[in-house]
């Protein structure tokens, strides 16, 4: 199954979903310290799409 990382902060949620089998295919979040974060947690594959108001 594939997820969106919603209000994704530095990725904990990320990494529950995918220690039951799940795949990222993106995230969003706007704290540009928690992005930094989340990248050099995951790499720079998943697109960031930002402020959920925007999607």
């Amino acid at each position: 199954m594939k997820f969106m990382d919603f209000c994704a902060g530095i990725g904990g949620g990320r990494l529950g979903l995918e220690n039951l089998g799940m795949k990222c295919v993106g995230f969003s979040e706007i704290d540009k310290n928690a992005v930094k974060t989340y990248r050099d947690f995951f790499g720079e594959e998943e697109k960031n799409y930002g402020d959920l108001i925007k999607i």
